[in-house]
């Protein structure tokens, strides 16, 4: 069986206005924004709001998606918050409104990610005979495309400041580890022990997303040797997420500082919105997703948790990851850094 995990394909384009200063923490915005505006291309793990607009009757259109934060779902494959959120409050902008809702004000922003994007257009797919990925084409080309579409209602000062003037700052976020997505463990699940890391991740996908993380450094590189004036960043999942896999005991030694009340060390791996009983041993199952009827309502406690419903991760992890591409280290550089 094929499964369709597509490489996060985030990208946030943020124009500084002629501001200094760094904001204090994550949740608390700035009295005036560090960037006047930000442009997010995507996937899921970026779409504030689009793909339900294309597609209504969908599971990240239903509850318990957004309880955390919001109280009923937004769009966002998520119980709360993505990075892109934290993002934006921490340089003191609202949240990144999506590009296919009405009436939003775009003046602070668009975010054009759409869940299950590719990198590629649907054509290639569809030559390949590859039918995982949704029937629609809302690859990065596309998006770039909206974004084109909507730069002449930008007004003046936000056009000129992206198209013209102050520099450019590229957010690139590299690829997660696939072999510990709850949806891989299960979907290609080994008999043969050695087939996984002391994680409990599965090598072969982990060295699929390593090769990735390698090429998208390569690319990035040339461009900005080609770009110098534009900051160009690379800012890693990767490493984060399977820091979060680390026993409670070594929290102390690594590089992210966690959220105070800490992730369960026991269930790392075991998705928080996932099938109930018959899940298995990670609690997921296609078959009975988060968000479907007859599904497990969400685990107790969300922010324990790091993987919400079997291929993304919870506000909770979210929130540290953004707090390390803004001020390091898995950043590069941190979007703080001037």
């Amino acid at each position: 069986m094929r499964i369709s995990i597509a490489a996060v394909l985030l990208v946030v384009l943020i124009i500084p206005c002629l501001l200094h200063g760094t904001a204090d923490a994550v949740r608390r915005p700035t009295s005036m924004p560090l960037f006047p505006a930000i442009f997010s291309f995507g996937d899921s793990y970026a779409d504030t709001g689009n793909f339900v607009r294309l597609i209504s009757s969908i599971p990240f259109g239903s509850p318990p998606y957004g309880e955390t934060f919001f109280g009923h779902p937004t769009g966002r494959v998520c119980n709360g918050c993505l990075v892109v959120d934290f993002v934006a409050a921490a340089v003191g902008l609202p949240f990144v409104p999506p590009y296919l809702a009405e009436g939003q004000n775009f003046s602070t922003g668009a975010n054009f990610a759409v869940i299950g994007a590719t990198a590629l257009d649907l054509a290639y797919y569809q030559r390949q005979n590859i039918t995982t990925v949704p029937p629609f084409n809302t690859s990065l080309s596309v998006q770039l495309g909206w974004f084109e579409h909507l730069r002449p209602s930008l007004g003046n000062a936000t056009a000129r400041g992206l198209i013209q003037h102050g520099t450019r700052r590229i957010v690139v976020p590299w690829n997660v580890p696939m072999g510990c997505l709850p949806v891989i463990l299960t979907l290609y699940a080994s008999p043969d022990p050695s087939d996984y890391d002391h994680y409990g991740c599965l090598h072969e996908f982990n060295r699929l997303a390593r090769y990735h993380n390698e090429q998208l450094r390569s690319q990035v590189q040339a461009l900005r040797s080609r770009h110098p004036r534009v900051a160009i960043a690379f800012a890693d999942y990767y490493q984060p997420v399977l820091e979060f896999l680390t026993p409670p005991a070594l929290f102390g030694e690594i590089t992210i500082q966690h959220n105070i009340q800490g992730f369960n060390g026991s269930t790392t791996l075991v998705v928080c919105c996932g099938a109930g009983a018959g899940g298995g041993r990670y609690n997921y199952s296609v078959a009975a997703g988060c968000g479907r009827p007859g599904a497990a309502t969400a685990c107790a406690d969300p922010s324990a948790a790091v993987n919400w419903d079997g291929i993304h991760v919870t506000e909770a992890a979210y929130g540290d990851i953004a707090e390390a591409w803004l001020r390091g280290p898995s950043a590069e550089p941190p979007i703080f850094e001037r």
